[in-house]
């Protein structure tokens, strides 16, 4: 029995969904003991996954405590002696941290996969942090036998910023259960498009306003909806009531079922500045919804062909805009891409091909 720690430095949003999908499923994961150690950041339910027993450690997320971080790497020891851990898998990069040092203080006999869900230095910086940050993710890769890019665009441009070693790197797609509800969308007057994301800055929930602003001055019949929370949630807020259009922009919040909101939109939108392989796109996929995304890694996997959606540049309004009027006027073409999408999330993304690969990984390291 081949015992493995699946280490979450921050228990919400994608990673929350990854680390759900595994440990729920540990039944396929042949001859794994699965333990499963977590930090409560961004934890929006107040709810862990009520299928499985879970540790929780909040010294995970450190943040600038020296202190914290040292009772953190002790607790990771303990559960390794304790659990005869023979392979911790990491997610985030502040996991990714925990386990260098972890490495280097602790234990270098523990082996290490790491799935870093989309890499900091893909975001905008200056130069100088850009190479420190690169520096970084380099040696943290350089540890593990195997790092899991959740699509083949995260790992190309890693490769190619030299972060990690293609020998080293696996792309196993993230993957999302069948939807609650089978329905086909219909066009009913409202056109409503959705994003379900944190309203954090790498989301980029302002650059969503302004594209709703300038959509909604063109198309009185389309209205925006993000659910999710986060630390610009009250400020988008104020931003969409300083423009009077609370009625037609709605952050909602944090949202528990996803269900009622994905099976009566029109299309998926996503705005953010950099990704690994959002699951909110592709539970969007799943509900047979159209999707239109930023031009980045991580969207670029989720459209093919431009079969069911369109990919977009920050500045390209007039396309956004022509895209969406298409859409609600061209019943025939509108019909075609949610068709398209659906068959795409299941050759691609069902959780089941997740699993099988990563029990796969598991069994080989």
């Amino acid at each position: 029995m081949k015992n493995i720690l699946l280490l979450c430095e921050a228990y919400g949003g994608g990673v929350k969904t990854y680390v759900d999908g595994i440990s729920s499923n540990k039944d396929k994961l042949s001859n794994v003991q699965l333990i499963v150690l977590v930090s409560t950041k961004r934890l929006e339910s107040n709810v862990l996954n009520s299928n499985n027993e879970f540790i929780i450690d909040n010294n995970l997320s450190f943040n600038k405590s020296f202190f914290k971080f040292i009772k953190a790497l002790k607790t990771i020891n303990k559960i390794v002696k304790e659990k005869d851990i023979h392979v911790i898998h990491a997610n985030s990069s502040i996991s990714g941290v925990l386990i260098f040092f972890y490495k280097v203080c602790f234990n270098s006999k523990v082996k290490f996969i790491y799935t870093p869900h989309g890499y900091f230095s893909f975001k905008s910086m200056g130069k100088i942090k850009k190479y420190l940050v690169k520096k970084v993710e380099k040696r943290i890769n350089s540890i593990c036998l195997k790092v899991i890019h959740v699509s083949k665009s995260e790992e190309r441009m890693a490769v190619s910023n030299k972060i990690v070693n293609n020998k080293n790197s696996i792309v196993i797609y993230n993957g999302s259960q069948l939807p609650e509800k089978d329905e086909i969308k219909k066009l009913n007057g409202i056109f409503t498009i959705v994003n379900l994301a944190r309203v954090d800055s790498q989301k980029n929930p302002f650059g969503f306003i302004e594209f709703a602003k300038f959509i909604i001055e063109r198309n009185p019949s389309v209205q925006f909806v993000w659910a999710g929370s986060g630390e610009h949630l009250n400020s988008a807020r104020k931003t969409v009531a300083e423009l009077k259009l609370e009625h037609k922009i709605k952050f909602i919040g944090y949202l528990e079922n996803k269900n009622d909101l994905l099976s009566n939109a029109n299309l998926f939108f996503s705005t953010s500045f950099y990704e690994g392989l959002p699951f909110s796109v592709v539970e969007a996929l799943s509900y047979k919804l159209p999707v239109l995304l930023s031009d980045i890694v991580g969207h670029q996997d989720l459209i093919i062909d431009n079969k069911n959606g369109l990919l977009f540049n920050f500045q390209d309004y007039e396309k956004v805009n022509n895209f969406i009027t298409m859409l609600i006027n061209d019943k025939e073409k509108y019909n075609y891409l949610p068709s398209n999408s659906f068959e795409i999330f299941k050759n691609h993304f069902s959780l089941d091909k997740m699993i099988k690969n990563i029990a796969e990984l598991y069994e080989t390291v």
